[in-house]
């Protein structure tokens, strides 16, 4: 039962259904209450207000100076004085003075109309009255300026109103036409309004899937308050992402395993090189074993760069994780034959980051320079408040090749320089995870890495 609950409650399909019978509901309500509960007599009311304004035209001024409207004298407007010669036992026209006597009538009736067992009253407008046995409507409304305190009063027998309704159908199209109007508006605002709110989980859901990066799939589509149609789609996304992640982790541990299960083998067979006598194949195993060695450190910092639980973050200085890593590859530096100068325009920068991962991207791109400047040449490292640029004064960059050297494993061709292609592709990891960027340009002559931290 509560299960059953749940899905009437959460279903976007019933929503709508309920959402529409509720409005339809209204519609209809509105239509009744308006013709049959706020407005029972719309039509007689309609009825004799036409006929009262027509009369009130057709008045004139007597002799004595009082408003006067009569059959005989008004022969010539025989359009309109036949019905009350035709209709005098269901149609009556009378005007009253301010004392109440009537002035002038369509017959020979010298009393007002008025309610039965009251007596006349010039503020009544709509009422009510029997005449031999007949229901009749009435209406009284004051005269025009020119004749204050005098009122025209209109009856109409409710038989002769019910052949009126049969023929005067305008008023209630109207009537209706207007109202649906008025509830189409209504019923919109409520449908919008409604599936705004049905669909606010599904714009959290994709807020959370939009944040999901390769270095961040932990993230999962929440299923609460979630319509139950939906439910089954993000159930298979979020476990689709599971396996996803299970893949990754595999993966990262199997790089990250084999690494460390490469490094000792190569550290002993170092040694055993080490041992042996100075040859010149000696000198070139070594080297081999340094580049193998170098790969297997990449591999290591590739794998640890994508493991967000690898990254404290803390507020730390610049300079200082700039210094510390010049002052690492000063020895690599030297032997190459360069030198690295630091230009501080603005000496206290401070980040919100993790340093070790911040050192391992300098050091990738500065150590990138030292391999790639001549002998002899310096190495510029330049500090803003929100970049950090190393500049070298070698070849340049290949045009062609500016969008490919972040790959992994890319490495120009005919490169004479050993190395995995893995360190630039390791600093896009870590600024990525940071939110930063970083960039490549030539600089005519060399190239210039640029390191943005830009909020």
């Amino acid at each position: 039962m509560l299960s059953l609950k749940n899905r009437f409650k959460h279903s976007l399909k019933y929503r709508l259904i309920i959402t529409f019978f509720v409005a339809l509901t209204l519609l209809i309500s509105g239509i009744y209450s308006y013709l049959f509960v706020m407005n029972p007599n719309l039509l007689i009311g309609h009825i004799l207000n036409e006929q009262a304004e027509f009369l009130i035209d057709e008045i004139y001024t007597n002799s004595m100076g009082e408003p006067e409207l009569s059959i005989q004298k008004s022969n010539q407007d025989a359009h309109w004085v036949w019905i009350y010669e035709t209709l005098n036992e269901d149609l009556f026209f009378q005007i009253v003075d301010p004392q109440g006597e009537v002035v002038s009538a369509s017959t020979r009736q010298t009393k007002a109309f008025a309610p039965d067992n009251t007596s006349y009253n010039k503020h009544t407008s709509n009422f009510t009255f029997t005449r031999n046995n007949k229901l009749f409507y009435g209406l009284s409304e004051p005269l025009k300026a020119a004749y204050t305190g005098y009122n025209i009063q209109v009856a109409t027998s409710l038989r002769l109103l019910e052949v009126f309704q049969i023929t005067k159908r305008s008023p209630i199209s109207k009537t209706v036409l207007l109202v649906s109007i008025l509830s189409l508006f209504i019923v919109s605002f409520a449908v919008i309004i409604t599936i705004h709110f049905m669909l606010r989980p599904l714009r959290k859901a994709s807020d959370i899937a939009s944040k999901i990066t390769p270095q961040n799939i932990q993230g999962r589509l929440s299923m609460a308050e979630m319509p139950s149609e939906l439910i089954p789609l993000i159930s298979a996304f979020n476990e689709a992402l599971e396996r996803l992640e299970q893949g990754f982790k595999v993966q990262q541990e199997f790089l990250a395993t084999a690494a460390h299960e490469l490094k000792t083998p190569l550290a002993l067979i170092r040694g055993e090189i080490e041992m042996l006598e100075k040859t010149n194949s000696k000198n070139l195993i070594l080297e081999d074993v340094d580049h193998i060695s170098r790969q297997i450190n990449q591999l290591l910092h590739l794998a640890e760069v994508r493991e967000s639980h690898n990254y404290t973050f803390q507020d730390i200085t610049l300079v200082n994780t700039v210094n510390d890593t010049i002052k690492y590859l000063s020895r690599l530096s030297k032997k190459h034959g360069t030198s690295i100068r630091l230009i501080q325009i603005n000496k206290d920068i401070h980040l919100n980051a993790d340093a070790s991962t911040l050192f391992i991207l300098l050091k990738n791109l500065i150590e990138n320079a030292i391999y790639h400047s001549p002998s002899g040449t310096t190495i510029d490292i330049t500090m803003t408040k929100n970049t950090v640029s190393v500049r070298d004064y070698g070849q340049g960059i290949n045009e062609e090749h500016l969008n490919l050297i972040f790959k992994r494993f890319w490495r120009a061709p005919k490169q004479k320089i050993h190395g995995a292609g893995l360190g630039l592709a390791i600093c896009m990891e870590i600024a990525t995870f940071h939110g930063w960027k970083v960039t490549a340009k030539n600089s005519s002559p060399g190239a210039s890495f640029v390191l943005d931290m830009s909020p």
